[in-house]
């Protein structure tokens, strides 16, 4: 269960890095327009959002290896983990809404340029979002 954790806080911590290098990258930016300023929020959220994602699952992934046991999988004796589902959900949220934000993000990104540009970046980061909703949908499934 704990390399679940750190494999979900790996990939997290790594978006939320990627939204940062493109957040620092738009407020270098020189010239500014309601695109500008779109990205800028929607990069904010992803930003946000996965690096609460990475942080709750790293803080979850380490709680549950001092707390369950390896062999047996069971917690401890005095360790409830009701919680547990209830958390994940919380953070698997914060997950999607940073990922939905990446898209989006990727997608204005193109309109910093010109507007064919931002058609193109808009189509293609649409349709690595249909795949990307695919790929969860059948994960979960």
């Amino acid at each position: 269960m704990t390399e679940l954790y750190s494999q979900l806080t790996s990939v997290s911590a790594v978006l939320a890095g990627f939204a940062i290098t493109f957040l620092a990258l738009l407020l270098g930016h020189r010239e500014s327009n309601r695109y500008l300023s779109a990205s800028v929020g929607v990069t904010v959220v992803a930003a946000a959002s996965l690096l609460v994602a990475a942080l709750g699952w790293s803080l979850i992934g380490s709680l549950l290896s001092q707390v369950v046991d390896a062999n047996t999988g069971a917690p401890a004796e005095g360790y409830d983990l009701s919680w547990l589902a209830g958390a994940h959900r919380i953070l698997s949220f914060a997950f999607l809404c940073g990922l939905v934000s990446l898209f989006v993000m990727l997608g204005l990104s193109g309109w910093l340029r010109s507007r064919a540009l931002g058609i193109f970046s808009t189509a293609v980061s649409a349709g690595a979002a249909a795949t990307a909703w695919q790929v969860i949908q059948h994960m979960i499934d």
